[in-house]
């Protein structure tokens, strides 16, 4: 039975929490998770491990508990439970008879810094959502000195301190006892990579199929996932990572892969998506409904057809850390701007606009494509009671519409100016100009 199809608000689950969350992970939590899993996802999570406080150990309740305390419906749960899992602050069980729909949410720690960032899917993934400057200034941030190097031991072992007498009567306890769980990292299956196909592929080579534990495993995987790495593409970087005596490397092969990628593809920076965000629309969903769905690191990416430049990274980055808009209402922002301003961002009229567009409470590209046209038939009802009266000195704007560009203005643009909307190949890019209506839209406003 699919997961879904037992989730409703009277199933009962358990929450499974055998440690506590440190000041440490808390740090841990807000730097380096949240960005990656989103605030709905990051809040059931700190709700889920919080609320055991107030709960008997191991304690029955019902989903419709999370429905009103966090105002949130099943359906959003579910995606954001997949987050949790997938990131691996949360292990999922059911239980196995037929007729009881039971839950366990088993909580996990959070990873320590380090283990975050030598992790080269959770690091690339932070890094494409928020840029290097900022995954830079949270690495330095989290960073601690190393011992220093002329430094000898001299710490007292326990039997040198304390002597205890021997008692018959004593045997050392079995029980599971309180204890840190901490995350495994991201939830991956081995079977997603095919190593028989690549075990072929190294045969004659120095590369021995026991240098292959669970945890080298385990990273050919994610390699494989993060860099879009076949078989044959592993064996390459495996022959610059493994020596017979030492065998495989598992820092150099993180580098050779990362080396290997960017030989092959240049100076693209692969993309991530969602399973949900990598949809595209279909014959029953429409073009403003699919944006719901693409990352706005993504869309700029498709929107420019070659490697966004800083500015462009920089005004993603800031969308989405400081606006908390969601991704279709940015989407529709970023092409809506490239549109007016001829293919540049600038961030304050950027920014101005998402400012206003929060304040709304706009939640889909939907929402936020309405709103324009809310605005322009407003703006038209305006011009048709003044015409008459008297020849006013121009329509009332608000804020985030102040620096729109005339028409005669745009045409005197350099054509050059407008390369920067285009593909490499010379074919125009695909925005919303696809859309009659949105393109009808964006004209009038020009016009005015």
């Amino acid at each position: 039975m699919k997961f879904n199809e037992r989730l409703k608000p009277n199933t009962e689950f358990i929450v499974y929490q055998p440690g506590t969350l440190t000041n440490d992970n808390y740090e841990v939590l807000n730097a380096l998770y949240l960005p990656v899993i989103g605030t709905e996802a990051f809040g059931i999570y700190l709700y889920l491990f919080e609320s055991t406080k107030v709960h008997d150990t191991l304690a029955v309740r019902f989903h419709r508990e999370l429905m009103d305390e966090l105002s949130i419906n099943l359906s959003n749960f579910e995606a954001s439970l997949d987050k949790l899992e997938a990131i691996g602050l949360v292990r999922t069980y059911v239980s196995n008879k037929a007729h009881d729909d039971l839950f366990v949410y088993r909580m996990l720690q959070p990873l320590t810094p380090e283990m975050y960032f030598k992790d080269p899917m959770l690091s690339m993934y932070l890094y494409s959502q928020v840029g290097s400057a900022k995954f830079n200034d949270k690495k330095e941030r989290l960073i601690y000195p190393q011992l220093p190097a002329d430094i000898t031991e001299v710490t007292k072992k326990f039997t040198e301190v304390f002597y205890h007498s021997r008692d018959a009567k004593f045997s050392t306890p079995e029980e599971n006892f309180k204890q840190d769980d901490v995350s495994r990292g991201p939830s991956i299956d081995l079977d997603d990579f095919d190593f028989e196909v690549l075990f072929t592929h190294l045969k004659g080579t120095r590369i021995d199929k026991q240098f292959f534990s669970k945890e080298v495993r385990r990273l050919v995987v994610q390699l494989s996932q993060l860099f879009k790495l076949n078989a044959y593409d592993i064996k390459q970087i495996l022959l610059m990572s493994t020596s017979p005596q030492f065998g495989i490397d598992k820092e150099r092969l993180k580098t050779e892969a990362r080396k290997y990628y960017q030989k092959e593809y240049g100076e693209v920076i692969p993309s991530f998506t969602t399973a949900e965000e990598a949809v595209k629309p279909s014959s029953d969903e429409t073009y403003l409904e699919s944006l719901d769905k693409v990352s706005p690191l993504d869309r700029i990416n498709d929107l420019r057809g070659y490697k966004p430049s800083e500015n462009d990274l920089k005004v993603v980055t800031e969308l989405i850390v400081k606006t908390g808009l969601e991704n279709g209402v940015i989407n529709v922002l970023l092409e809506y701007a490239l549109q007016m301003k001829d293919g540049d961002l600038p961030l304050r009229y950027v920014m101005t606009i998402a400012e206003n567009w929060s304040k709304e409470g706009y939640r889909t590209a939907g929402e936020a494509y309405q709103s324009i046209m809310e605005f322009r038939e407003a703006q038209e009802e305006k011009r048709q009671k003044r015409q008459f009266k008297y020849a006013g000195p121009g329509e009332d704007q608000p804020a985030w519409l102040k620096e729109k560009t005339t028409a005669k203005k745009q045409q005197k643009q350099p054509a050059a100016d407008k390369k920067d909307v285009k593909k490499k190949n010379n074919e125009p890019m695909k925005t919303l100009k696809d859309d009659e209506d949105f393109s009808k839209l964006i004209n009038k406003f020009r016009e005015n």
